[in-house]
């Protein structure tokens, strides 16, 4: 990315950011912590990488986001907003009785978001669903999955981290927020991952280890 993509890339993942903090304090709950360590991520993902078309949600070439840490819908649901999928000023009933934006995203209420989320490690069986089909359809859009650490102490990521490799589905990324939290405490205490890189390219994928917080 050339420096002016940069520069537009963090002005947005700032308004983001303040934008995440306001809603969930607005609302009193939800999970700010778990959002604003993706924002790079996802801003990156929606603003640079993915193929989509807010004006059409449901474009059938569109590249698809799986969002399976599910507890950072106030970060999906900003990108989303600031992408142009729906109006930014229903961002501050995030929560509310009523308001369809939920704690945890809904595919039949939100507009761009693929796959409703919230119960941890499911997430990516679903992707790699969706990335068979766009195998078997002769689609060449790309899924990406983006999942919590701590979900990665769930057995059904590892039987998808096997399928997906087993059926060579390689237009599928998954994406681990290692910020070394869960709701317990510390990953490492609570159900150790390390070595988690070791893992993963174990059962057959390609690893990359960067800082999710680096636009370059």
């Amino acid at each position: 990315m050339n420096e002016n993509k940069i520069s537009f890339l963090k002005d947005r993942a700032k308004t983001i950011r303040k934008q995440v903090l306001t809603i969930t304090t607005e609302a009193g709950s939800g999970h700010p912590g778990g959002s604003l360590s993706v924002i790079e991520i996802l801003t990156t993902l929606y603003f640079h990488k993915m193929r989509h078309k807010p004006e059409s949600p449901k474009w059938e070439d569109r590249d698809r986001f799986v969002l399976c840490k599910g507890h950072a819908a106030p970060a999906l649901y900003t990108v989303l907003a600031e992408s142009g999928y729906f109006p930014t000023k229903e961002l501050i009933n995030f929560r509310h009785i009523n308001s369809f934006l939920e704690g945890h995203p809904c595919r039949k209420r939100v507009p761009g978001v693929d796959v409703s989320t919230g119960s941890l490690g499911q997430g990516l069986s679903v992707a790699c669903g969706i990335a068979a089909g766009a195998k078997l359809d002769k689609k060449n859009f790309r899924v990406y999955a983006l999942l919590g650490d701590g979900e990665n102490q769930e057995g059904q990521v590892w039987e998808a981290a096997m399928a997906a490799a087993h059926y060579k589905l390689d237009n599928l990324t998954a994406i681990i927020d290692r910020n070394g939290l869960q709701i317990d405490g510390q990953t490492e205490k609570v159900m150790a991952l390390e070595p988690l890189e070791l893992k993963w390219a174990a059962f057959g994928w390609n690893v990359m280890h960067i800082n999710g917080h680096d636009f370059n």
